[in-house]
């Protein structure tokens, strides 16, 4: 059985951009979202939008990607925070990743 895992790429650029304020995270992602589309960039197409839960309880609709979606978004970061981030993310280890994802798939 294959899983595909996806991330919340608000929470993705929240890290990369070490910023912890959930509306300039989102407008951060409203312009480079608006800019990669006017690129023709494949990435804003590869988005999946779902509805998660928040902090006030209510649901609201996301962008997410799966994991070539995210290792993309972190190319698009300049510096080395970004590439460190790209470089932890995309660390293959079979060993580490089976433990950790057998703990979400029991």
């Amino acid at each position: 059985m294959s899983c595909i895992y996806i991330f919340s790429v608000l929470e993705i650029i929240s890290v990369l951009t070490d910023q912890n304020d959930y509306t300039k995270t989102r407008n951060y992602w409203k312009y480079l979202k608006a800019k990669l589309k006017k690129e023709g960039n494949q990435l804003v197409s590869d988005t999946t939008q779902l509805k998660l839960l928040a902090n006030d309880g209510k649901r609201y609709i996301t962008d997410m990607l799966d994991f070539n979606g995210i290792r993309a978004l972190g190319k698009t970061f300049p510096g080395t925070k970004a590439n460190r981030f790209v470089e932890w993310f995309t660390f293959s280890d079979d060993n580490s990743y089976s433990s950790i994802f057998n703990l979400f798939t029991k």
